[in-house]
């Protein structure tokens, strides 16, 4: 019996799938720059209790609009202020994400396309990752799929109700991640119409006049503009010119390479992983089927194409594209059977040799980090399953599935010893309760730090600049060894390695100087000194 008509094997997906996306919640702290940024910024709403204008370290922060602010702000609010309420509503509308991806398949085929769609998207490598921290990417991948979601549904059932919807959510979209997702999603619907309707200019008008765009449109300004409108009332030019800068002219004028064209070809093989190679054999094998595939294959080829185009390339602007991505493989996987023995030989050689291949990386964690020895049982058990039930298909996302269990039960916690930022907070406020003194940061700014310090930081103080400072006012202070010497007469609170090497988001070179840490070799952090001088 093939895994997918086995409902255990099915409910076992559903939990893992759960506990993997929830476990990370409460195990770590607030990660990346990125991270901390709304971290910081929602924690100074509830602090300022005003929702509508965003700070962050004390400073007016425009770089992104409000919903991802919001949502932890909300969290914070329920659940109070904390790692997990940070994450929570992350790792929430993740779910939410795979979950209208399980019935986009369904609408458009059947349950089971929608089911392997939905554990496509579900693991697929750029989507976990981003899906562990909060960020904008998680809260626009589910407005935006749940805004074609409903355009789909609608559109089929001859149902505006949902195509209602379809507008609401589209409106969420442009405050979660700006104007432009009006041109993107704009663009898949018109496409996905046009070759539905064989490219009729007449029938595609009559199915625009279906949608009501005159009714659609100016609800989702109202919905999308309203804070764009107030936030330029308050702060005028300031905001307008920041605004501006992350999105027409990131877009039109930064600098590219011609080689920037193929940008996003290496980023689907490695951020779709463990299906990318299926992903790429499905287009080439998609002859004869694009009218049946046209609504997720528009969903791709527009995105692909509008952020090719565009100058500025970041790799997670692909991430909406997985789901119309996974609901192609979805529907290759449980509908393409080739008939040629040689394609046939291709088709499954790619699921064996992916499979290995993440197989293999598991292994290869497992010796490096020096983990358990039971986990190379772990890592055997997808290749045992696949010689089990001799279904191939789910040989690589149950590969892909030992990888996130093995980082998020025995390589985080690792990690997590090097960064101990929520240890300095905790220090300083027990120490030093006044919010009014700020912490003065010698040569270097940690993202996280205002979060835990819970005040104002000052960074990238030179020696001088700090002994001037304390001249005449207390001094709350994270110094290096040099500094110590300098600062006469301060109280030492806390002392330890901080990272050095750059941003933590960038994680393959963090875990490098980590193992090394793990081996005595302490060479990608700096030892730091928090002192207090009254």
């Amino acid at each position: 019996m093939p895994l997918i008509e086995n409902r255990y094997a099915v409910s076992l997906f559903i939990f893992l799938t759960i506990f993997v996306f929830f476990w990370n919640i409460w195990l770590n702290d607030v990660w990346i720059p990125n991270e901390a940024f709304y971290a910081e910024s929602a924690r100074e709403m509830i602090e300022n209790k005003n929702l509508l204008d965003i700070y962050y370290n004390y400073e007016p922060r425009f770089n992104k609009p409000p919903m991802t602010y919001w949502l932890v702000a909300i969290s914070f609010l329920v659940f109070g202020i904390s790692e997990f309420a940070v994450r929570l509503p992350i790792v929430l509308l993740a779910l939410g994400s795979v979950y209208f991806t399980y019935k986009i398949g369904k609408e458009l085929y059947s349950r089971n396309v929608g089911i392997v769609s939905a554990a496509v998207m579900a693991f697929s490598f750029q989507f976990v990752i981003n899906s562990r921290y909060a960020s904008p990417e998680i809260p626009l991948t589910f407005f935006f799929t749940a805004t074609l979601y409903f355009f789909i549904a609608g559109y089929k059932r001859r149902e505006w109700k949902y195509i209602l919807l379809s507008y609401i959510f589209l409106g969420l979209t442009v405050l979660t991640k700006g104007y432009p997702y009006i041109i993107v999603i704009g663009g898949i619907v018109f496409l996905y119409i046009l070759i539905d309707k064989s490219f009729n200019v007449r029938d595609f008008l009559r199915e625009l006049n279906f949608l009501k765009i005159y009714l659609g449109i100016p609800l989702v300004l109202i919905i999308g503009f309203s804070w764009y409108l107030y936030m330029y009332l308050k702060f005028g030019e300031a905001f307008l010119d920041v605004t501006l800068n992350e999105t027409l002219r990131r877009a039109l004028y930064k600098q590219s390479k011609p080689m920037d064209i193929f940008f996003y070809i290496p980023v689907i093989l490695w951020g779709f992983l463990p299906y990318s190679l299926v992903f790429f054999y499905a287009l080439a094998s998609i002859k004869g089927k694009i009218k049946e595939l046209a609504f997720p294959l528009s969903w791709f080829i527009v995105m692909f194409v509008i952020f090719t185009i565009a100058k500025g390339k970041i790799p997670v602007y692909m991430i909406q594209a997985h789901v119309g991505m996974s609901v192609i493989v979805g529907y290759f996987l449980i509908n393409h059977h080739p008939d040629r023995k040689i394609i046939r030989y291709i088709y499954k050689g790619i699921f064996v040799f992916t499979g290995l291949l993440v197989l293999a990386v598991n292994i290869f964690i497992i010796y490096k980090f020096e983990l358990d020895i039971l986990l190379y049982f772990l890592a055997l058990a997808p290749a045992i399953i696949a010689l089990r039930y001799r279904d191939l298909i789910f040989f690589p996302f149950i590969s892909f599935l030992i990888t996130f269990m093995i980082f998020t039960i025995s390589i985080l916690p690792k990690v997590e010893k090097y960064r101990p930022y929520d240890e300095i907070g905790r220090v300083i406020n027990d120490n030093v309760p006044q919010k009014d003194i700020p912490l003065v940061v010698e040569g270097y700014f940690w993202h996280n730090l205002p979060f835990y310090a819970k005040r104002k930081v000052l960074r990238d103080y030179r020696i001088r600049q700090i002994l001037e400072y304390q001249k005449d006012k207390p001094l709350l202070a994270l110094v290096s060894d040099n500094g110590l010497k300098k600062i006469k007469d301060a109280e030492i609170l806390w002392s330890g390695y901080l990272y050095r090497k750059g941003s933590e988001s960038r994680f393959a070179i963090l875990l490098k100087y980590v193992l090394k840490a793990e081996k005595g070799d302490l060479s990608g952090f700096e030892k730091r000194y928090l002192i207090y001088k009254r």
